[in-house]
């Protein structure tokens, strides 16, 4: 009566079988086996190689749910650098090409997250490197604006100053 067993408080018999015990493999322990080495998946370049975009080594999938061949980490957004110039330039009366460069790099820049989140990993880095190149325009654009406004303030100033005489004519007015 083997896989027979009795309940140990009334003594009758439980209709438990356990379950079948499978023969282990002879080992022989005096025989040296062999190590089999593990194969490893094909290891990135390392960083600064002209090829570490070139196959899909740190896949991750993005929130969204889709696969992105890139760093874990999303591109630069310049937003903040973006919102700063376009605000500055609104409120000093610059340039309007100033402010319409910064408003279109609001827009690249919170483009940015949106592409990194559909795992389009190219996309985000243009749509990065565009509103920072925006954003320096929009600088730039402002400060000569102001340079050629100053210009003009003097070159005015000085057209006034001269047809009233010079500087003596000025100050002896003055007094």
């Amino acid at each position: 009566m083997d896989g027979v067993t009795f309940c140990g408080s009334c003594g009758a018999q439980l209709l438990y079988t356990p379950p079948p015990v499978e023969p282990q493999q002879n080992v022989s322990y005096g025989q040296q086996q062999q190590y089999q080495q593990p194969q490893y998946q094909q290891q990135p370049p390392p960083y600064g190689s002209g090829s570490a975009g070139s196959s899909n080594y740190n896949a991750i999938v993005t929130p969204s749910g889709n696969p992105s061949n890139s760093n874990a980490f999303p591109p630069k957004n310049y937003l903040t650098e973006s919102v700063i110039v376009t605000i500055l330039f609104i409120i000093c009366c610059c340039s309007p090409i100033s402010v319409i460069l910064g408003i279109i790099a609001i827009i690249k820049a919170n483009n940015v997250n949106q592409e990194f989140n559909k795992g389009n990993y190219a996309a985000a880095v243009s749509n990065s490197e565009s509103a920072k190149k925006l954003s320096i325009w929009a600088v730039i654009v402002g400060i000569a604006f102001y340079v050629i406004v100053f210009i003009l303030y003097v070159a005015f100033f000085a057209a006034i100053i001269s047809e009233m005489g010079g500087w003596q004519e000025l100050i002896n007015s003055l007094n």
